[in-house]
């Protein structure tokens, strides 16, 4: 098919007409007027988009994730007036709970209390692919602060399939590294107390034996220590004024 050929004077009109504008500018009406003549480029995939997300939203599994946040508060007394007790790296301290929390005997035990796999599809799984699966689907995580960048917190979470479980085991996980943490502080200040009450009681033997050598010494210089100095200077005063 052949092209017609535009001669130099109908590219000059061509020009004119526009205007001065050259034929690369568009304003905003052609780019609506653009968008609406090929609006099924747009509207199509959209269309298939929404399909497929209804579709992967009614035929995959429901995921449901519960998480809580346990904050770590500083002793508040001043160190010049009481040293801490539990005086670990916070960091290490909240590695330990975390290794506490993804232990074979935690989960375990949160398997059996809350039946996490009592449906037929784990009926054929061992005990320990049902120990990993908990421990890929529980995460603990230290929330560090954004000033000082110091850790002040740490998070729980975990997912399943029931919400009702993933709440009550994210709980329990919660109340175990409270109640452990209350374990750990009350040895550690019973174990404090000990120690300050053997110390009281050696330092008060101490004190006795130096009450005793002291009163010893007093007894055997007797009118020769130096706060009995003013009293025999008046004794001697008075002497003095009897001879004269």
């Amino acid at each position: 098919m052949a092209q017609p050929n535009l001669q130099f004077d109908d590219l000059q009109n061509l020009f004119d007409n526009q205007g001065g504008q050259p034929a690369s500018q568009l304003d905003f009406g052609d780019c609506v007027n653009l968008l609406l003549q090929r609006r099924w480029f747009v509207i199509i995939p959209l269309f298939w988009a929404l399909v497929a997300g209804i579709i992967l939203s009614v035929v995959l599994p429901k995921k449901f994730q519960a998480e809580t946040l346990i904050l770590i508060e500083p002793q508040r007394v001043p160190d010049n007036y009481v040293q801490a007790i539990v005086s670990s790296d916070l960091a290490s301290r909240i590695a330990t709970l975390k290794e506490m929390i993804l232990s074979r005997t935690n989960l375990l035990k949160i398997i059996e209390d809350f039946n996490i796999f009592s449906g037929p599809e784990s009926s054929d799984m061992f005990l320990d692919d049902k120990i990993e699966v908990m421990r890929k689907y529980t995460t603990v995580d230290i929330v560090s602060d954004r000033r000082n960048r110091t850790a002040n917190a740490f998070k729980i979470s975990f997912e399943g399939k029931d919400p009702q479980k993933v709440m009550q085991v994210v709980n329990a996980m919660a109340t175990l590294v409270i109640d452990q943490n209350l374990k750990v502080r009350e040895s550690q200040a019973v174990a404090t107390v000990d120690f300050l009450e053997q110390e009281r009681v050696k330092m008060r033997r101490r004190l006795e034996e130096v009450e005793a050598a002291l009163k010893d010494f007093r007894e055997t210089h007797m009118g020769e220590l130096p706060d009995q100095l003013p009293g025999n200077l008046m004794v001697l005063e008075r002497l003095m004024q009897q001879l004269s």
